[in-house]
């Protein structure tokens, strides 16, 4: 069968462990695999862009609700990009003074610029979704290029349920070995390549 979508993983994990009566469960089972998928998994089918607009006087950004890790951040102003550079929330440079920012970290669970924004502005942040499939969210990339990576995950977490230790050693192996052959291909599909902003950068100087 197809495994396309969250109900058709469910269904899916039903027909592998030959039980009907696991259905509530099978929602846990794939959100605990997907927990060790975001801690692990770093695919290109995972990066995405957002643009996110600050008011003038401000020097905190909300992040996307699917945010899980960030790969870069540029000011946006008139088609031209100028990018931020990253500083860890202790090493931060501070300031009062609205300006242009070039330094950002991240600090309770939002972006936080060196000091605020002189006008209102836009920036535009690249980073790596969380992975949460689910009833509002039932499908996404990861599951579309590597369905065995979702299956064996989730097969992997209920064998325990099952209390069944021969099965939750062979479903283990088989998740491994679908995440190696998936960072493995992504390796060879896109190389060094991540997502990345070739658009000339702003004049210095230039408001946020």
């Amino acid at each position: 069968m197809a495994i396309s979508t969250y109900d058709e993983l469910k269904a899916a994990l039903g027909d592998w462990l030959e039980r009907g009566d696991l259905a509530a469960r099978a929602g846990d089972f794939i959100a605990l695999a997907e927990a060790r998928m975001n801690r692990q998994l770093r695919l290109a089918v995972m990066e995405a862009e957002a643009e996110i607009a600050v008011a003038a006087g401000l020097r905190s950004l909300a992040l996307p609700a699917d945010f899980r890790e960030a790969r870069g951040l540029w000011r946006v102003e008139g088609g031209l990009r100028s990018q931020l550079r990253y500083r860890p929330p202790g090493l931060l440079p501070r300031s009062d003074q609205g300006g242009a920012a070039e330094y950002w970290t991240l600090q309770g669970g939002e972006i936080v610029l060196e000091r605020p924004c002189a006008a209102a502005g836009k920036f535009a942040l690249a980073y790596v979704r969380r992975l949460a499939l689910g009833p509002a969210a039932p499908s996404n990339a990861v599951l579309a290029a590597h369905p065995d990576v979702y299956l064996f995950g989730a097969l992997a977490e209920a064998a325990p349920y099952l209390r069944d230790g021969e099965m939750t050693g062979q479903f283990t192996a088989r998740f491994e070995g679908a995440m190696a052959e998936a960072k493995a291909a992504d390796a060879a599909r896109h190389g060094l390549a991540r997502l990345r902003t070739e658009a000339p950068l702003a004049a210095e100087g230039a408001p946020c």
